[in-house]
């Protein structure tokens, strides 16, 4: 019978604990990563659900150059208007909209509109809160 150098056996169990190293280290990454991602994924729709509900339509007013909306903040956090859209078109926002909780703000939108028409206007917010309403001039 041969015997096995020493060597070898100690290149052996090298590999073994290398292989052993890599396979936990790549499970505790994974459920760092995992832990990392739901915890995100959580804020997210927590935010998500605070200001889904947030917008509604006051009133609003048109004249042949602006649509001006007054919206009320329904939800528990700040929302922010960012994007309109008339009649499908991106549309411009006059002015920066922040609305605090339970309180009314103004959206006003430029453009030209011209009279006995009726216009479909959608506001929304970052985290897609929306209002939409049809403004007839």
């Amino acid at each position: 019978m041969t015997k096995t150098p020493p060597r070898s056996r100690r290149a052996t169990t090298t590999a073994v604990f290398g292989v052993l190293l890599l396979v936990l280290v790549t499970l505790v990454s994974g459920i760092l990563f995992y832990t990392f991602v739901m915890d995100n994924v959580n804020f997210a729709t927590e935010t998500l659900n605070n200001q889904i509900a947030g917008l509604l339509l006051n009133s609003f007013s048109i004249n042949s150059t602006h649509i001006v909306a007054l919206l009320k903040n329904t939800g528990a956090q700040i929302i922010e208007v960012t994007s309109a859209y008339v009649n499908g078109l991106i549309t411009s926002i006059a002015n920066l909209v922040k609305i605090a909780p339970n309180a009314v703000g103004a959206v006003v939108l430029t453009g030209n509109f011209i009279a006995g028409n009726t216009y479909n206007v959608k506001l929304s917010s970052i985290f897609n809160a929306q209002a939409t309403f049809q403004a007839a001039f």
